[in-house]
């Protein structure tokens, strides 16, 4: 066979889709391009990982913990973990999703939708992010114990300014002593009186008070 003719017949194998090279990521691979797989198989057997641990199972792992949280075909241990992961790859968009979530799970009775919250409210605590507060005193108002409970300690951990006067409004209606201790431990950490200060009374004069001569 000419050479010139040999050479346009192995240019046309190649082209060939019985020739081309076995895709990779693909479903038997064991390779996903997003991490997903990889990151539920580890969230099946540990509980919160690394940042480091994350980036190496997967190249944007905040997407794959956000699509984990979202599945409700998941387990819901997977889930729960995979939330509290989440605060590890902190970005808007992660705060964006945690607070639409705590949200839209904030009177869940569900048992996996409270665990699910309850994570979602130590994750979006830790990053501390404007409005943080106010979205987290919305736990406040459910019946579980334990997701009040963690709203507390999100709160507290967000060292924010007002996160005093929310734990001190609910502290003065909360029946849980277990909740109650936990917002005056948050209330210590952030150097706070479990008790509203009151303001100091004006003088009658309109002068400003003295101190004891």
């Amino acid at each position: 066979m000419p050479l010139t003719c040999l050479a346009i017949v192995l240019s046309s194998l190649a082209a060939s889709p019985a020739f081309a090279p076995a895709p990779t990521g693909g479903r038997n691979s064991g390779v996903a391009s997003d991490g997903r797989p990889q990151l539920e198989v580890y969230l099946a057997a540990h509980d919160v990982p690394s940042a480091a641990e994350l980036r190496a199972l997967a190249t944007a792992p905040e997407k794959a913990l956000m699509a984990i949280a979202s599945d409700a075909r998941a387990e819901g241990l997977i889930r729960s973990r995979a939330v509290a992961s989440l605060r590890l790859v902190a970005t808007q968009e992660v705060s964006v999703f945690l607070g639409k979530l705590i949200q839209s799970k904030a009177k869940a009775t569900d048992a996996t939708d409270r665990l699910i919250v309850r994570r979602a409210a130590v994750a979006l605590g830790w990053m501390a992010g404007s409005g943080t507060v106010e979205q987290l005193a919305t736990l406040f108002d459910n019946e579980d114990v334990e997701v009040r409970l963690d709203a507390a300690i999100g709160m507290g951990l967000t060292r924010a300014a007002n996160a005093a006067t929310y734990l001190r409004r609910q502290l003065v209606i909360e029946t849980s002593p277990r909740v109650r201790d936990q917002i005056e431990r948050q209330l210590r950490a952030l150097h706070e009186s479990p008790v509203q200060p009151e303001k100091a009374p004006v003088p009658k004069n309109g002068q400003p008070m003295r101190g004891s001569w």
